[in-house]
């Protein structure tokens, strides 16, 4: 841990890289194209994925489903005791 602790005190005393200072404006220039060119596709493509989620849903709702059944629970309370797992290591012996 000690060379840890060495190596960040003497990163933390070098100079700061000159580049540094330009990075603000680098990243705000390139957003600003992204916004330019890709702002249009993403409102499109939003407004085709809601237009896409609108029509699966009426159409779901139109299509009559099939009624839901269960099978009866022969065991209500859970497994029957020849197989709980204390039972099978028992066994195994």
């Amino acid at each position: 841990m000690t060379d840890i602790e060495s190596t960040l005190a003497r990163l933390r005393d070098l100079p700061v890289d000159p580049r540094l200072s330009m990075i603000d404006a680098a990243v705000l220039d390139g957003l600003n194209r992204e916004l330019a060119t890709g702002g249009r596709q993403s409102g499109g493509l939003f407004a085709a994925a809601a237009a896409v989620a609108l029509v699966t849903g009426i159409l779901g709702s139109a299509v009559p489903g099939t009624p839901a059944s269960a099978a009866p629970n022969p065991f209500p309370l859970g497994a029957p005791a020849a197989l709980a797992p204390s039972t099978l290591l028992a066994s195994a012996r």
